[in-house]
């Protein structure tokens, strides 16, 4: 039903009626105030069960100075009546889309509108309208209970923050710089249906090459920032690169923030265009069907990082000096005490080593045939648990466990391992991937993801992607190399998914079945270690299943192809159901999987909530390539969807209510035990946060 007609057959307000102006709520979402005969509240404030307000005065409107000095001329002149026809209020809506771009160029962009009548509609083709059922379910959400708000961004893209990164400053940031910059160029209101993806592969080919045929001023550099290291968005990270689209940038196309800056390469295409001053002679910015962005991070953030690279090279010490400081900085005694914390709290939640080896380790006449490296890492990651052994916690107030001299030696002893190709390597390797970060409030540095990789390699070089059980070897070393390789696929696929980066392992260049309760030792001398290896088994086996799960998600969403190819909604939702019946199919696993968190108890909570992280960030990410193509302006409506919109919506916000519960629930006990994979559950946890 059209305006005039919800108009004519109403004593309520006239649809953009200037003698009754809309509530502050509908004018805040630039929404329609549908005010029904003599009700005292309009539609959407009777839903939400809140009276109308009138206290918020109008904005006034920006006005371009491009548009004052008149240089829009040509398709600009187009463009510019589509503002003006924004501006004088009296123009209808316009079939083809324009009204909406006309919108996005007014000044009024520092609000993005989530307006329910157009929302939902699909630019591809102006005529297609929703369906009764479906406009039943986007009018059923509780819009206020979500919050679709970028935070407090600035309408001016030229009055960002000043922060200095790299050169940039309030003057080199004005407006009257003469410097050059890109321009998006009007578009027509009319987007390419799918069945012209074919011509719209080409002419993002010919736009690809006319900018790369343009030299730009070296203020558009990436790599000639001084004391500035770039980072690629990746697109699971946690800077979704869907959410990075929509903020507002400067005219070298960069969103300042403290000590990080986001510097946007490449457009949505499906974006609408936001006219920026330009100057003749130069392109736009190339548009894609993904966006892409680069991180301009400040080097102080990992100044820890730095420090702690120069003090590992700076001894010059030998294989034989780590030796001797290792046995110096640990006496015997602390060492075995040590290495007994290791087998209770590390090892049965990541079995990398083998109970023979920490056997060689405990006793003091046989420690030495250990190698340095191994056992400087073992000690480390014990070094948290010293409170709780009754002698290493009185002397912790005399001597302390120098962790940070003991990761120095690990890592040095992994450079000279590196040279050859033994377990024993790889083994250190994924102990240095559990080393706490420098900083917990700094995101990692891109040296860890390379330490990720080289776990991959070194597995691949000793061929454990092949399965070994009917190899002539040793139960335990088969029992080994199988759980070296899932705890290496498990780390790497994590890793590659919070960390925003692509895979590099390939399902047909590995073949090994999953893991069993009979590829874990269990038999220890000691019944508190074997029983706590007891219990960590049926959750390390979980993990290593959701990690398939998550690979899957990988490859599902987040490659560079998988993106490209799935756009519309429905193919979203094909390729989300599958995954999502896994994970359910997951949660029945394990009890405490599947129950609601106020039911559990003390010990499941503590026991599963690692577990519960990962199963949260898998879903959030689920949800996070839902809601890429759900733009405000253009919303692809998929024919014979399996879900509606408005229960993606609902579903978003449950998932998030249930995260939010557990992060609160997460108590220092919690964090002071040992967590598997602890460097990607930080990343973890900003995601679901």
């Amino acid at each position: 039903m059209s305006p005039e007609a919800v108009a004519e057959g109403s004593t309520g307000r006239r649809y953009r009626s200037k003698k009754q102006r809309p509530c502050d709520l509908c004018r805040s979402r630039k929404i329609q105030c549908k005010l029904q005969g003599n009700e005292a509240a309009c539609e959407l404030c009777r839903k939400l069960g809140r009276q109308c307000t009138f206290v918020i005065a109008p904005l006034r409107r920006k006005y371009r100075s491009r548009l004052e000095h008149g240089s829009a001329e040509g398709e600009d002149g187009r463009l510019g009546q589509h503002r003006g026809g924004a501006q004088d209020g009296e123009a209808q809506q316009d079939q083809s889309g324009a009204a909406a771009e006309g919108a996005a160029a007014n000044g009024d962009d520092s609000i993005m509108a989530m307006d329910t009548a157009p929302l939902w509609l699909q630019m591809a083709d102006s005529e297609q309208t929703l369906s009764p059922q479906t406009a039943a379910n986007i009018m059923s959400i509780n819009w206020g209970s979500m919050d679709f708000s970028m935070g407090a961004l600035p309408s001016d893209p030229h009055h960002l923050p000043s922060n200095e990164l790299g050169g940039f400053t309030a003057n080199s940031l004005s407006p009257t710089s003469n410097v050059p910059h890109p321009v998006h160029p009007p578009v027509s209101s009319e987007s390419p249906s799918s069945s012209h993806r074919g011509d719209n592969a080409i002419i993002s080919n010919a736009r690809r090459s006319v900018s790369q045929s343009q030299d730009w001023p070296g203020n558009f550099s990436l790599d000639s920032k001084d004391g500035c290291s770039n980072v690629f968005v990746g697109l699971s990270s946690e800077f979704d690169p869907s959410l990075l689209r929509h903020y507002f940038y400067n005219m070298y196309d960069i969103y300042p923030m403290f000590r990080l800056h986001v510097r946007k390469l490449v457009d949505d295409e499906k974006m609408p265009i936001h006219s920026r001053d330009t100057v003749a002679g130069h392109p736009p910015m190339p548009t894609a069907s993904l966006p892409v962005q680069f991180l301009l991070v400040d080097d102080n953030v990992w100044k820890e990082e730095e420090k702690a690279t120069e003090a590992l090279f700076s001894s010059n010490a030998l294989k034989t000096d780590d030796a001797v400081q290792l046995n110096q900085l640990v006496p015997a005694d602390h060492g075995a005490r040590l290495v007994k914390l290791y087998s209770q709290f590390v090892h049965p939640g990541y079995p990398v080593l083998s109970l023979s080896q920490l056997s060689q380790m405990f006793d003091p006449e046989t420690r030495a045939a250990s190698p340095v490296g191994l056992r400087s890492a073992v000690y480390a990651l014990a070094a948290p648990f010293t409170f709780l052994d009754d002698e290493l916690s009185v002397s912790k107030g005399y001597l302390q466990v120098p962790a940070e001299e003991l990761w120095a030696i690990a890592h040095r002893s992994y450079h000279r391992a590196a040279r050859s190709s033994h377990l024993p390597l790889l083994q250190l390797c994924l102990l240095l991937l559990q080393m706490p970060p420098h900083s917990f409030v700094a995101a990692e540095p891109p040296a860890f993801w390379a330490l990720a990789c080289s776990a991959l390699a070194i597995a691949e070089t000793l061929g454990l992607t092949i399965e070994p059980s009917d190899w002539r070897l040793p139960r335990k070393e088969v029992m080994l190399r199988r759980r070296l390789w899932w705890v290496t696929y498990t780390v790497h696929t994590w890793l590659a998914l919070v960390c925003g980066q692509p895979s590099h392992i390939h399902d047909g260049n590995w073949d090994l079945s999953r893991l069993t309760a009979n590829d874990f030792e269990k038999d220890h001398p000691d019944p508190d270690i074997q029983n706590a290896i007891l219990q960590q088994i049926p959750i390390c086996l979980a993990q290593y299943e959701l990690s398939t799960i998550a690979a899957d998600v990988l490859r599902e969403f987040y490659t560079l192809r998988a993106s490209r190819e799935s756009l519309t909604l429905g193919a979203l939702l094909n390729r989300a159901q599958p995954l999502r019946t896994r994970i359910e199919t997951w949660r029945q696993t394990l009890s405490f999987l599947s129950k609601p968190a106020f039911e559990l108890t003390e010990e499941e909570f503590e026991k599963g909530a690692a577990l519960r992280l990962s199963h949260l960030t898998l879903e959030i990410l689920i949800f996070r390539a839902l809601l890429r193509p759900l733009l405000p302006h253009a919303i692809p409506i998929a024919e014979n969807s399996k879900e509606p919109i408005s229960t993606i919506f609902e579903n978003c916000f449950t998932c998030a209510k249930v995260a939010t519960e557990i992060v609160s629930s997460l108590r220092a006990k919690h964090f002071a035990s040992f967590w598997p994979h602890c460097a990607y559950k930080k990343d973890g946890i900003s995601i679901v946060c």
